[in-house]
């Protein structure tokens, strides 16, 4: 009966946090450009290591302010990144790999500490500051894409990777809101690139 209380009250409280934030979405006034928040691709890069192809990117984040006050009020937030590989063909372009790799960091206030977590991740890697979280991850590295033996010589390929908030992962009432508020657009453009092996 406790445990139910428990939860509850936590339901509750992020109801509270997440009318909060509606209220303050709604009053933020549109000053500052969109295209000042985003994630940037910097670069990317497929390198071959051992049996597999494996996938490097460096990543830019400009977190709006209210992005930053989701964060710090307890809010998870998860990007998403999708990677394309296609073999480039006469009449279509085949796909070969089609993956998403999805990270969330979120705000621990009873440990006054931020985390970054990843589905491959043994454990959530703890962090002392929300810059130091960004940090680790702005840096993506080694994730196996395809078998080396998958790729043949003489054909052209196209690689293409985007970030992507997903909106979806936000709790119920903030949503629309996500949707309708350019502060936001925190997704990168597609990154794309030809692989000739």
């Amino acid at each position: 009966m406790q445990t139910n209380n428990y939860f509850k009250i936590k339901l509750k409280k992020l109801w509270l946090i997440t009318i909060k934030m509606f209220l303050l979405l709604s009053l933020f006034p549109q000053i500052i450009y969109a295209s000042e928040f985003s994630t940037h691709i910097k670069t990317a890069e497929l390198k071959v290591h051992e049996d597999w192809y494996q996938l490097k990117v460096n990543i830019i984040y400009h977190l709006s302010p209210i992005a930053i006050k989701a964060i710090q009020s307890s809010i998870p937030l998860s990007w998403c990144l999708k990677i394309k590989l296609k073999k480039i063909q006469p009449l279509w372009n085949k796909t070969l790999v089609s993956k998403k790799y999805c990270y969330i960091i979120r705000y621990h206030a009873l440990l006054n500490s931020y985390s970054v977590s990843h589905e491959n991740m043994a454990k959530n890697k703890h962090f002392h500051s929300l810059e130091a979280a960004l940090a680790r991850m702005s840096n993506i590295r080694q994730l196996n894409i395809i078998k080396v033996s998958k790729i043949e010589k003489n054909n052209a390929y196209q690689l293409a990777i985007k970030l992507q908030l997903d909106r979806e992962a936000l709790p119920l009432p903030l949503r629309p809101v996500a949707y309708l508020n350019s502060n936001w657009d925190l997704s990168s453009h597609w990154y794309i690139w030809k692989l000739r092996p």
